[in-house]
């Protein structure tokens, strides 16, 4: 899969030929629309670790994030992309007549890639850490990214006022009048697989781990440019 796919539209929305009440010039309005679609480089996990005990021995919270980041480090994500937000404690029964302390902690996780997630959720399931959900997937040039969009929807205005002047004979004038008419950011994945959720977007269907099937869409960008062209 492409790491980035653009793909620019060019819609024949209302287009209108008139004259500028001031001036008395004629004009043309026109709207360019793009579409740009990537594939995002930062993914978000929260991650809750519960301390629990085996054989009557407690396995803490350290044995835990330290045998997560052991993991992590195998299949190449840096252990600093693992941090904890937040650390609490229950009064648990660990037998008829006794009780524990157990602490539960919660972790913020950052994957580079879809790829590199599935790797994490195998090792999920391994470690039987079963509470985790995404948070945010984003790309780290989005800004980059949504400046380039808006410009591709200009240019898609421009190229529309031209052929559609050329046709009747006549040129494409300066800009009298411009206005961004919409700006979407439509992320973020269909995940089929563990117990989570999206933050900013939907999940198809909760699945469990043995299904192995981590499907994500591409971040979605839309922007609309509405300008007002002289005719010459």
């Amino acid at each position: 899969m492409k790491t980035i796919q653009i793909i620019i539209l060019l819609f024949l929305s209302s287009t209108f030929f008139g004259q500028n009440l001031k001036d008395n010039n004629p004009f043309i309005e026109v709207t360019g629309r793009a579409e740009l679609e990537i594939s995002p480089d930062e993914i978000y996990l929260d991650i809750r670790l519960k301390e629990r005990m085996k054989k009557g021995k407690k396995i803490t919270l350290d044995i835990l994030e330290t045998s997560l980041k052991n993991e992590l480090a195998i299949i190449g994500v840096p252990k600093t992309n693992l941090f904890i937000s937040d650390i609490n404690s229950v009064i648990s029964k660990t037998g008829w007549w006794s009780e524990e302390i157990l602490s539960i902690g919660k972790y913020s996780l950052k994957i580079t890639s879809p790829k590199k997630l599935k790797e994490v959720f195998k090792i999920l399931e391994k470690l039987k850490i079963t509470d985790a959900q995404i948070t945010k997937a984003t790309h780290s040039k989005l800004r980059e990214f949504k400046k380039k969009n808006r410009i591709a929807a200009i240019k898609a205005a421009k190229e529309k006022a031209n052929y559609l002047l050329k046709a009747i004979n006549a040129n494409t004038g300066k800009p009298l009048k411009v206005n961004e008419t919409e700006h979407q950011l439509q992320d973020f994945a269909q995940l089929n697989h563990l117990n989570v959720r999206a933050e900013y977007g939907s999940i198809s269907k909760v699945k469990s781990y043995k299904k192995d099937v981590v499907q994500f869409e591409n971040i979605k960008l839309t922007s609309s440019i509405y300008v007002i062209f002289e005719i010459k």
